[in-house]
């Protein structure tokens, strides 16, 4: 590209034409007077008309961010640009609701929505509103209602990941039966929070199918993993959160339930695991031995975890293999974390499940 003249490169593209080098505006050799005068002349209009256009352009400029304040302005009134931020502020249950986000107080001093939501599905229709310590659902059929919850805290509607993009959980086939199904999540605050899935069928016949209490798994979620119908709920079991030792330092093995007919259940089929080849478990005992938490006398993480992992795929013949490998002979203690692991085990709600596994 062509590069220009200086005079040319700072003023707006819309005068360039009309811009010309310094040098073209002295006269040439010879030139006659008269003709000089008139080129000084034309330099004098140029530059009437840079700077009129420059005016111009700082104006606009001005205008063009005055509208851009005013844009923003009202944006952060009605962050969603929804129509319902349009309505009064209603009770829940109304039939009127805000898009979630944005906290919003009654002249009468009812709690602050934070968040409301309504999906409908044929004659089924579902509103969530959240206040900022608890939050309610209803489920109505033709009008009528057929459930509510009330708790202490948020809900919202389950969703999974399908390629780029979130498919609903409402109206979809879950467990499998050929019926379609609605997933609630349910979120409690607090030092002990956790996640809850309320299930139900909403096809000929409504009814509650299962409540499941998934611990504090924010990544809980539902997977097709088998390529049968229906999805799978795959969670963490936080049964050794609570038991010896840190929490940040507890063993978190995952679980997988399927839906049998009648609720979801431990899927032994797809928990079982083959066993791991001995170099693999001599490799990954090195590995937790030569860490540098034994020097403080505290066994490292990651051996619980490799163990429970090992155990809840049903491979408890392995995980006392490793620990065996992996703690050193110098070091105390090996019998009484075998004995805080097994105790603690027992208080799983899988635990009969996890038993049977390793028979």
């Amino acid at each position: 590209m062509r590069s220009l003249p200086i005079a040319a490169r700072q003023v707006p593209q819309g005068y360039r034409r009309i811009i010309r080098p310094v040098s073209s505006l002295l006269p040439e050799k010879g030139t006659l007077p008269g003709t000089w005068y008139g080129m000084m002349e034309g330099k004098k209009v140029h530059r009437e008309m840079y700077d009129a256009g420059m005016r111009t352009g700082v104006i606009a400029i001005l205008g063009f961010v005055f509208v851009c304040l005013l844009i923003m302005t009202d944006r952060s009134q009605h962050p969603y640009g929804n129509k319902h931020f349009d309505q009064p502020a209603l009770q829940a249950g109304s039939g009127i609701l805000l898009a979630s986000g944005g906290a919003v107080s009654y002249p009468d001093g009812s709690p602050a929505v934070i968040g409301q939501d309504e999906e409908r599905y044929q004659e089924y229709l579902v509103r969530i509103t959240n206040y900022e310590n608890e939050g309610f659902v209803e489920i109505l059929r033709n009008g009528l209602k057929v459930c509510s919850l009330h708790e202490a805290s948020n809900f919202g509607f389950a969703k999974v990941h399908e390629g780029k993009n979130y498919l609903l959980l409402m109206g979809t086939d879950v467990t499998g039966n050929g019926q379609p199904d609605l997933v609630i999540s349910e979120w409690s605050p607090g030092s002990h929070c956790c996640h809850t899935f309320h299930l139900f069928e909403i096809g000929d016949s409504f009814h509650s199918i299962q409540s499941i209490d998934a611990g504090s798994s924010e990544s809980a979620r539902f997977l097709d993993l088998d390529g049968s119908p229906g999805l799978e709920l795959v969670m963490d079991d936080w049964t050794f959160a609570y038991g010896p030792g840190d929490l940040a330092d507890s063993p978190v093995p995952r679980v997988i339930l399927k839906y049998d007919g009648a609720s979801y259940a431990f899927a032994r089929e797809l928990m079982k695991q083959n066993p791991p080849g001995e170099d693999l478990v001599q490799a990954i005992a090195e590995s937790i031995r030569t860490m540098d938490g034994w020097l403080t006398g505290i066994p490292p993480a990651e051996i619980g975890q490799e163990m429970v992992d090992l155990i809840y795929s049903g491979n408890k013949a392995h995980a006392l293999r490793l620990l065996d490998l992996a703690w050193p002979a110098d070091v105390d203690g090996k019998d009484d974390f075998l004995l805080d692991l097994t105790t603690t085990l027992k208080k799983s709600p899988f635990y009969g499940e996890i038993l049977s596994l390793n028979r």
